[in-house]
């Protein structure tokens, strides 16, 4: 019984050297002799790829040939040896792309060094490329740093910062920016603030509004209360301004008891008679129903020394 399988090589969409490396271990590992393999490379290869093999070979039969003619022959039609400078181009200028990882980068990169021709600087031209052809710019300062850095050296370090750099993102990705959590926090603070405060005075917080779940501007209670409350009427302009003259004083015409009135003792230039000031003076309004906050502004902006004489 065979170890393995080989299945029928696609002219279209297979490697043919990737084939011959398979179908060699193939031959390894069933101890297949020599004089074997071409037959079992016939019969493995299949219909479409033994119909090309035949017309590469003709006048000649495919059986006529080695195991390693056979291969050549099909290398040399499906995969013919490109320019060693076009290749060489093509590795300078590939550069890793967006969303690749740097192993892939890497694995890519092997993969055309093999046509490249490199030879002894195979891996110093491998090491370069990986350097100048990532896209991380601080990995790539990073390793400009290191000195005497090998290939090796170079990829283990690249592959290392990149993953510390995906776990760190995601962190940030899982907790939020540090802005984000600070202004988070801001407000949850200022919400258990506003709470806090308005159970100790037992009212509601003092908002000119809320929006309900689908974001509409609702009104409070309190608002509400206030728009349907009917309104009351104004009292005559002339009923309260006599209920604040019972209480302005007789002397000054300030909001005090008349009593205790410091301007009791001083002279009214108006009539000339001591006990008030003639801003009060029954003479000048016939009455004390004088507006208390005109008063007020009066005896603030008036000074007393020009205006009254105290009786000494």
């Amino acid at each position: 019984m065979s170890i393995g399988k080989i299945t029928e090589f696609k002219v279209q969409n297979d490697d043919w050297r990737l084939y011959v490396e398979r179908l060699e271990q193939y031959f390894l590992v069933n101890k297949i002799p020599d004089n074997l393999q071409v037959p079992t490379l016939i019969t493995v290869m299949g219909a479409e790829s033994y119909e090309l093999l035949v017309n590469l070979c003709t006048p000649e039969k495919p059986k006529s040939k080695t195991f390693t003619q056979i291969t050549e022959i099909m290398e040399k039609h499906l995969q013919p040896k490109p320019s060693e400078l076009a290749e060489r181009y093509k590795f300078r200028h590939r550069k890793q792309k967006e969303r690749e990882s740097i192993s892939e980068y890497t694995a890519v990169l092997k993969k055309m060094s093999k046509t490249c021709e490199f030879g002894a600087t195979l891996v110093e031209s491998l090491r370069d490329q990986l350097v100048c052809g990532i896209t991380n710019e601080n990995i790539r300062q990073r390793l400009f740093a290191e000195s005497k850095l090998d290939f090796g050296k170079a990829y283990n370090l690249a592959v290392s910062m990149e993953a510390a750099e995906k776990d760190a993102a995601e962190v940030v990705g899982h907790g939020g920016s540090a802005s984000e959590m600070a202004a988070a926090a801001s407000v949850t603070c200022q919400a258990m603030s506003t709470t806090w405060a308005s159970r100790r005075t037992g009212a509601a917080p003092a908002t000119r509004g809320g929006r309900d779940g689908g974001g509409v501007v609702r009104e409070t209670t309190a608002q509400t209360a206030r728009r349907r409350a009917p309104r009351t009427s104004a009292a005559p302009a002339a009923a309260r301004l006599g209920e604040r003259a019972q209480q302005q004083c007789q002397v000054c015409g300030a909001g005090h008891d008349a009593a205790t009135c410091k301007f009791a003792r001083y002279v009214c230039r108006v009539c000339n008679r001591p006990g008030h000031l003639r801003r009060v003076c029954p003479n000048v309004t016939g009455h004390f129903n004088v507006d208390i906050d005109q008063l007020k502004e009066e005896q603030e902006g008036e000074s007393t020394e020009s205006d009254e004489f105290q009786i000494l």
